[in-house]
């Protein structure tokens, strides 16, 4: 996956999964070990998302400042999938892909168009990276971080 977000997106998401890669011991890492310390310029771009069970329901527990200026909006504490949250064609392909988070295990990168919900062209860039949390003990994913970044198309 390294290789094609280093061609298809850019730098920030290509040096968010190295990072990524480099806390993983053959398994998800924990997100204890998540330190905002070593990506300070990588920050605004992120969300950190709980993942909910049963359900499973994916709860937005923090959003960072310019995935909130994308948005117009902070979802802090909101649910992907609850009413007014996304419009209902976001809803569907941002649910899915935090369900395939979830069940895999495995890291997620997609570029999402959005000439639809906007007034320009261009592609939502998302990479979402799944962590276990070692103090909920399940071993499984428990945390997604979610890599989100607005890339206008360029004018020709």
């Amino acid at each position: 996956m390294l290789s094609r977000v280093q061609q298809e997106s850019t730098v920030k998401k290509a040096r968010l999964l190295q990072y990524w890669l480099s806390l993983s011991d053959d398994g998800l890492p924990d997100y204890r070990r998540f330190n905002a310390l070593d990506i300070p310029d990588l920050l605004g771009d992120l969300a950190v998302v709980q993942v909910e069970r049963p359900g499973p329901r994916f709860r937005f527990r923090l959003y960072g400042t310019r995935v909130a200026d994308v948005r117009g909006k902070d979802l802090t504490g909101l649910c992907v999938g609850d009413p007014g949250v996304f419009s209902d064609d976001l809803n569907r392909i941002y649910l899915q892909g935090y369900q395939q988070v979830e069940a895999s295990g495995e890291p997620v990168f997609k570029i999402v168009p959005y000439e639809l919900q906007r007034n320009s062209v261009g592609n939502y860039h998302r990479l979402l990276l799944p962590f276990t949390d070692s103090v909920r003990g399940t071993g499984v994913c428990d945390v997604i971080l979610l890599s989100f970044e607005s890339v206008p198309l360029s004018k020709t």
